[in-house]
Protein backbone atom coordinates (compact mmCIF):
# COMPACT_ATOMS: atom_id res chain seq x y z
CA UNK A 1 0.00 0.00 0.00
CA UNK A 2 1.37 3.30 -0.98
CA UNK A 3 1.21 6.13 1.86
CA UNK A 4 -0.37 9.32 0.66
CA UNK A 5 2.92 11.38 1.41
CA UNK A 6 4.97 8.91 -1.15
CA UNK A 7 2.83 10.03 -3.60
CA UNK A 8 4.42 13.41 -3.83
CA UNK A 9 7.68 11.75 -3.79
CA UNK A 10 7.05 9.63 -6.76
CA UNK A 11 5.51 12.17 -8.87
CA UNK A 12 8.61 14.43 -8.34
CA UNK A 13 11.09 11.35 -9.37
CA UNK A 14 8.37 10.94 -12.18
CA UNK A 15 9.27 14.37 -13.49
CA UNK A 16 12.67 14.49 -12.55
CA UNK A 17 13.29 11.53 -14.88
CA UNK A 18 10.92 12.16 -17.82
CA UNK A 19 13.30 13.53 -19.99
CA UNK A 20 15.88 10.72 -19.95
CA UNK A 21 14.21 8.78 -22.36
CA UNK A 22 13.91 11.82 -25.03
CA UNK A 23 18.21 12.26 -24.21
CA UNK A 24 19.21 8.86 -23.53
CA UNK A 25 19.38 5.63 -26.44
CA UNK A 26 22.35 3.86 -27.52
CA UNK A 27 21.08 4.10 -31.24
CA UNK A 28 19.98 7.66 -32.06
CA UNK A 29 18.66 6.36 -35.44
CA UNK A 30 16.08 5.16 -33.97
CA UNK A 31 14.33 8.19 -32.20
CA UNK A 32 11.88 10.08 -34.39
CA UNK A 33 11.13 13.59 -34.90
CA UNK A 34 9.38 14.17 -31.43
CA UNK A 35 12.16 12.70 -29.54
CA UNK A 36 14.69 15.19 -31.61
CA UNK A 37 12.31 18.12 -31.10
CA UNK A 38 12.43 17.28 -27.45
CA UNK A 39 16.19 17.01 -27.75
CA UNK A 40 16.25 20.48 -29.22
CA UNK A 41 13.91 22.06 -27.04
CA UNK A 42 15.70 20.80 -24.03
CA UNK A 43 18.97 21.99 -25.23
CA UNK A 44 17.32 25.73 -26.91
CA UNK A 45 15.83 26.03 -23.51
CA UNK A 46 18.98 25.72 -21.59
CA UNK A 47 20.55 28.02 -23.66
CA UNK A 48 18.55 30.62 -23.36
CA UNK A 49 19.14 30.31 -19.94
CA UNK A 50 22.62 30.77 -20.34
CA UNK A 51 22.66 33.60 -22.42
CA UNK A 52 20.19 35.10 -19.57
CA UNK A 53 23.25 34.67 -17.27
CA UNK A 54 25.69 35.59 -19.79
CA UNK A 55 27.80 32.69 -19.36
CA UNK A 56 29.90 32.70 -22.70
CA UNK A 57 31.69 29.21 -21.98
CA UNK A 58 27.97 27.84 -21.16
CA UNK A 59 26.27 29.75 -24.40
CA UNK A 60 29.33 28.05 -26.48
CA UNK A 61 28.47 24.64 -25.05
CA UNK A 62 24.59 24.62 -25.60
CA UNK A 63 25.12 26.34 -29.12
CA UNK A 64 27.15 22.76 -30.29
CA UNK A 65 24.81 21.03 -28.48
CA UNK A 66 22.05 22.45 -30.27
CA UNK A 67 23.53 22.58 -34.12
CA UNK A 68 24.46 18.92 -33.17
CA UNK A 69 20.42 18.17 -32.70
CA UNK A 70 19.83 20.23 -35.46
CA UNK A 71 21.94 18.40 -37.84
CA UNK A 72 20.10 15.03 -36.95
CA UNK A 73 16.69 16.75 -37.75
CA UNK A 74 17.92 18.09 -40.53
CA UNK A 75 18.66 14.65 -41.99
CA UNK A 76 14.75 13.42 -41.40
CA UNK A 77 13.29 13.84 -45.07
CA UNK A 78 9.59 13.47 -44.50
CA UNK A 79 7.50 12.78 -41.18
CA UNK A 80 3.96 12.99 -42.14
CA UNK A 81 3.79 14.28 -45.20
CA UNK A 82 6.15 17.16 -44.22
CA UNK A 83 9.69 17.84 -45.68
CA UNK A 84 11.66 18.26 -42.52
CA UNK A 85 14.96 18.31 -43.51
CA UNK A 86 13.78 20.89 -45.87
CA UNK A 87 12.00 23.26 -43.44
CA UNK A 88 14.92 23.15 -40.60
CA UNK A 89 17.39 24.12 -43.75
CA UNK A 90 15.56 26.85 -45.16
CA UNK A 91 14.74 28.31 -42.20
CA UNK A 92 16.09 27.48 -39.13
CA UNK A 93 19.77 27.00 -40.17
CA UNK A 94 20.43 30.33 -41.42
CA UNK A 95 18.60 32.05 -38.47
CA UNK A 96 20.85 29.34 -35.73
CA UNK A 97 24.13 29.98 -37.55
CA UNK A 98 23.73 33.71 -37.21
CA UNK A 99 23.03 33.05 -33.70
CA UNK A 100 26.37 31.02 -33.92
CA UNK A 101 28.60 34.20 -35.52
CA UNK A 102 26.78 36.50 -32.44
CA UNK A 103 28.05 34.30 -30.10
CA UNK A 104 31.25 34.04 -31.45
CA UNK A 105 31.45 38.34 -31.54
CA UNK A 106 30.81 38.64 -27.69
CA UNK A 107 28.10 41.15 -27.99
CA UNK A 108 25.50 39.92 -26.30
CA UNK A 109 22.11 42.40 -27.07
CA UNK A 110 23.65 40.72 -30.10
CA UNK A 111 23.00 37.17 -28.82
CA UNK A 112 19.99 37.64 -27.17
CA UNK A 113 18.07 38.83 -30.13
CA UNK A 114 19.53 36.32 -32.53
CA UNK A 115 18.53 33.73 -29.70
CA UNK A 116 14.65 35.30 -29.99
CA UNK A 117 15.13 34.53 -33.59
CA UNK A 118 15.71 31.48 -33.19
CA UNK A 119 13.15 30.98 -31.36
CA UNK A 120 10.47 32.55 -33.78
CA UNK A 121 12.39 30.38 -37.05
CA UNK A 122 11.04 27.55 -34.89
CA UNK A 123 7.38 29.21 -34.76
CA UNK A 124 8.10 29.32 -38.14
CA UNK A 125 8.57 26.12 -39.02
CA UNK A 126 6.13 24.76 -37.44
CA UNK A 127 3.44 27.32 -39.32
CA UNK A 128 4.69 26.13 -42.81
CA UNK A 129 4.65 22.39 -41.65
CA UNK A 130 0.87 22.95 -40.45
CA UNK A 131 1.49 22.61 -37.20
CA UNK A 132 0.23 26.29 -36.00
CA UNK A 133 -0.38 25.12 -32.45
CA UNK A 134 3.25 23.83 -31.60
CA UNK A 135 3.86 27.28 -30.29
CA UNK A 136 7.55 27.91 -28.87
CA UNK A 137 8.68 30.87 -26.12
CA UNK A 138 11.22 31.77 -24.76
CA UNK A 139 11.07 31.01 -20.52
CA UNK A 140 13.02 32.18 -18.19
CA UNK A 141 12.49 30.16 -15.65
CA UNK A 142 14.74 27.58 -14.58
CA UNK A 143 13.25 23.84 -13.81
CA UNK A 144 17.09 22.05 -13.94
CA UNK A 145 18.97 21.78 -10.56
CA UNK A 146 22.31 23.68 -12.76
CA UNK A 147 23.32 27.07 -12.01
CA UNK A 148 23.77 29.24 -14.64
CA UNK A 149 25.85 32.45 -13.97
CA UNK A 150 28.87 32.04 -14.85
CA UNK A 151 31.31 30.93 -11.64
CA UNK A 152 34.73 32.88 -11.03
CA UNK A 153 35.66 30.19 -9.18
CA UNK A 154 37.00 26.94 -10.83
CA UNK A 155 35.04 23.92 -9.19
CA UNK A 156 37.56 20.93 -8.49
CA UNK A 157 36.58 17.44 -9.70
CA UNK A 158 34.99 15.10 -6.83
CA UNK A 159 37.93 12.42 -6.62
CA UNK A 160 36.72 8.54 -6.46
Amino acid sequence: MIRTTSIPVILVAALLTAPLPVLAGDDEHDLGLVSWMGRLQYYTHKLGLAVDAGNKPLVAYYIHEVEEVIEKIEDIDDADGVPIGKLVKEILVPTFESLEESSESGDEARVDRDYNRLLGACNQCHEKANRPYLIVERRHDNPYMQRFKPSRVAVEPVSE
